[in-house]
């Protein structure tokens, strides 16, 4: 196996994206991977969407010995006023997964819950620890508004009570609940791969039986104590009639994934049934919360 790697990085507009990739792939790169260009955020999207960033960076790696001119002639002809100029380096051969991997830090929200990384020991033993395994739906509460939605998990009783985490990605949020007492947790998401990653770290803890994970047209109308859905301002909206037939007196409901200059639509769309306050933000991002009155 070669100690070393030809690297080459270009920016494309996402129409562009698939062009981009089969054309690496026909010259000769081993592997390719797609990240954000400019730090834009892509949180959970719209049912049926499947969005990605307006402007993305694609990292191909190829043997070193390729000819940098012949990718970069390629890449112009194949794409045109498309393809960014590529930038080359050469990059030694490691663990790319390990090297991903501790990069990756517990975290701790509130006073008691950590969540940890596979691999990674959770500093304090007298604390509530989740362990989650970094994948396609992986969220350890880095982002603002999951971090928001575990601190608030945190601070309220949970003990004995039903949570349905609607919009459950990683089975972060549901798994936090059940670790800070919750009977029994219902996580909900439009993507199959976020069930599968959700029922892996729920067996990672030892909480798969009281975890039950469904798609939204599969999911039963119960009644929870609890709500909880990090999504996006647009999909809280359309969702709040639906999110009510889970709701009964006093359950308890926190949304995140909304801008602060969004928050005003969310709290209308919900005013029919419960009043939400903004009660944490983080940047720009804010976390709204109410309980149904008795």
């Amino acid at each position: 196996m070669s100690d070393s790697w030809l690297q080459a990085q270009l920016e494309v507009p996402r129409e562009a994206i698939a062009d981009a990739e089969a054309l690496l792939e026909a010259l000769g790169a081993l592997v390719s991977w797609t990240e954000s260009a400019n730090e834009e955020e892509i949180l959970e999207p719209a049912p049926g969407a499947a969005p990605l960033w307006a402007e993305v960076r694609i990292t191909a790696l190829f043997p070193v010995d390729t000819a940098r001119d012949d990718i970069a002639s390629a890449l112009k002809s194949g794409l045109g006023a498309a393809a960014g100029t590529p930038v080359f380096s050469v990059v030694q051969d490691r663990d790319w997964d390990a090297d991903w991997r501790r990069q990756l830090k517990p975290l701790r929200f509130g006073k008691r819950l950590w969540v940890c990384p596979v691999g990674q020991a959770c500093p304090a033993t007298d604390g509530i620890s989740v362990i989650l395994e970094p994948g396609l739906a992986f969220g350890t509460g880095t982002h603002p508004t999951t971090a928001m939605c575990l601190a608030w998990l945190d601070g309220i009783p949970l003990a004995g009570q039903r949570l349905l985490d609607f919009g459950c990605g990683s089975g972060i949020l549901a798994i936090a609940a059940l670790a800070l007492g919750a009977e029994r947790c219902m996580g909900v998401d439009i993507d199959p791969q976020a069930l599968l990653a959700s029922r892996d770290n729920a067996l990672r803890n030892a909480c798969s039986e009281r975890l039950a994970l469904s798609l939204p047209a599969d999911c039963p109308t119960e009644r929870y104590a609890v709500i909880v859905a990090n999504i996006l301002s647009g999909p809280l909206v359309k969702l709040a009639p639906e999110l009510r037939r889970h709701a009964g007196p006093a359950t308890r409901i926190a949304l995140s994934g909304i801008l602060a200059e969004q928050a005003a639509e969310v709290v209308a769309a919900f005013r029919p049934w419960v009043q939400l306050e903004q009660t944490a933000q983080q940047d720009d991002w804010v976390l709204l919360t109410g309980r149904v009155a008795d």
